[in-house]
């Protein structure tokens, strides 16, 4: 299989993941409902498992962004031929980028990684009406979409 694909694959599997989370999330939610100290004999408390299923996505947001990263930083290396480590916001908007780019994807990519970074450093405070929020599978929409314009193969 080519590597593109593979990691594009990468990608998708964190999705699954999150979908599964949330299925045992939803029935974390049904067995709470019946049974509201269900947590006491595991040392957490009701209010941990609601917190649990709010939070759930954020994490899994900045696992597909790492699987995005490691790619970019593979390539950058194993196709390129560049052992420099310049900053993401480098490599997403200008070091990786050519011709079969469209500038769309550039830019998605980028709110990508600003929502990450938001979620990584700042979650505790509200983000800024700039700031694009962003559901999972946009998320991975988005990345999957720069990801499916490197070259195929390295």
């Amino acid at each position: 299989m080519i590597m593109r694909q593979v990691r594009i694959l990468r990608l998708a599997a964190v999705v699954v993941e999150y979908q599964a989370g949330s299925t045992a999330s939803d029935l974390l939610h049904i067995l709470l409902k019946d049974n509201p100290s269900y947590g006491d004999s595991h040392n957490w408390t009701w209010r941990a498992g609601r917190d649990f299923r709010d939070n759930l996505e954020g994490p899994y947001i900045v696992r597909l962004y790492a699987e995005f990263e490691a790619t970019l930083r593979d390539y950058w290396l194993n196709c390129l031929g560049r052992d420099t480590e310049p900053p993401m916001n480098q490599l997403v908007n200008v070091a990786i980028p050519d011709q079969y780019f469209p500038q769309d994807y550039i830019d998605e990519a980028d709110e990508v990684r600003l929502y990450r970074n938001y979620l990584f450093h700042g979650a505790a405070d509200e983000p800024s009406a700039d700031l694009a929020v962003l559901a999972i599978h946009q998320v991975e929409r988005r990345l999957r979409a720069y990801v499916s314009r490197l070259q195929p193969d390295w």
